[in-house]
């Protein structure tokens, strides 16, 4: 097959380009503030407080929010993304910082997990010395090739379904372990093949698909075996189609395996939330009734010790050390 010489989902990248001036308000969606708070006490728990990486590459940072987390917690940090308006967004708020860095860990909405996560990063960040942390460096790059000599990162960060929107996310992985030095982590986060979304899915489907807007075959195609090979679908995201890659943890941790990525730990996002339809909660007006049982089943997901099937598999790695001289 003949390979494209485009940047890796560049229709994504357009996409996201003209969303750059609205993205920090998708945290005051449910799942988005949800899935957020989830994946920044899991790094600060799992990543910031036993390895305290000097030095963090952030894959597709967006406009930043991970790459705030690390770098306010001491870590030079490097946020990479296709999106040139993402960058451009993200170099204006590391201008504020770190003036204003518990602002830009905080998430503006009124949830009560959210505020207890806003609490605790606050006092975390108190507690963190008297150091003056650096801003972030935000460049646009491509994640198929990073601009980075081998070895050159102690922690690579990759959130927000990156690895889910390139097509070529094996080449992907296989740069961002290039880069990474032995013995560095790794923390991802991809979309979830298997999920209590997919009923929906199916079930919205079979009924013209409204909701959803996937077609009854292409809506197959999510159950069709191998069951734990990853799965292509075309996913309606605002007035365009992304080419979407949804993963299983099976098949994802093989893939980190061959790359020498030793997974150690792994959870999922939006594994009891996934109960409701998540187009429901992809907004913020959400109807008093399904947002008390979106905060039970958010309590309840929070502390369940089962590695459930989410929309959301994330994992910690870390790179083999050789033992040949």
């Amino acid at each position: 097959m003949e390979e494209s010489a485009e940047p890796p989902s560049a229709r994504a990248g357009v996409v996201f380009d003209g969303l750059a001036g609205e993205y920090d308000e998708i945290r005051e969606f449910p799942w988005y503030a949800w899935l957020f708070t989830r994946l920044h006490t899991l790094i600060v728990h799992n990543i910031i407080r036993p390895y305290a990486p000097p030095t963090v590459l952030d894959v597709g940072c967006g406009t930043g929010f991970q790459s705030f987390l690390y770098a306010a917690f001491g870590a030079r940090v490097t946020g990479i993304d296709l999106s040139p308006q993402m960058i451009r967004f993200a170099q204006e708020k590391a201008a504020r910082f770190p003036r204003e860095r518990a602002a830009l860990l905080t998430i503006p909405a009124p949830f009560p997990f959210v505020r207890s996560y806003n609490r605790w990063i606050q006092e975390t960040l108190n507690g963190t010395g008297p150091g003056v942390p650096v801003p972030p460096a935000f460049t646009v790059a491509d994640a198929r090739s990073l601009p980075f000599r081998d070895e050159s990162f102690d922690h690579i960060n990759c959130c927000g379904s990156i690895l889910s929107l390139v097509p070529e996310y094996s080449r992907v992985l296989g740069e961002m372990a290039r880069v990474l030095k032995p013995g560095g982590t790794v923390f991802l986060e991809a979309e979830g093949r298997w999920n209590g979304d997919l009923i929906w899915t199916l079930a919205d489907a079979m009924a013209g698909g409204r909701r959803y807007r996937m077609p009854w075959k292409q809506a197959l195609a999510l159950v069709r075996p191998p069951s734990s090979a990853p799965v292509t679908v075309d996913y309606p995201f605002e007035d365009a189609v992304l080419q979407l890659t949804l993963f299983t943890r099976r098949g994802l941790q093989r893939e980190l395996r061959r790359l020498g990525l030793r997974v150690l730990k792994n959870w999922t996002v939006h594994s009891l939330t996934n109960l409701i339809p998540s187009p429901w909660l992809h907004q913020r007006d959400v109807p008093p009734a399904i947002l008390g049982l979106f905060r039970a089943l958010a309590r309840a997901e929070e502390h369940i010790p089962l590695a459930l099937p989410g929309c959301s598999l994330v994992f910690v790695a870390r790179k083999e050390v050789s033992l040949l001289c």
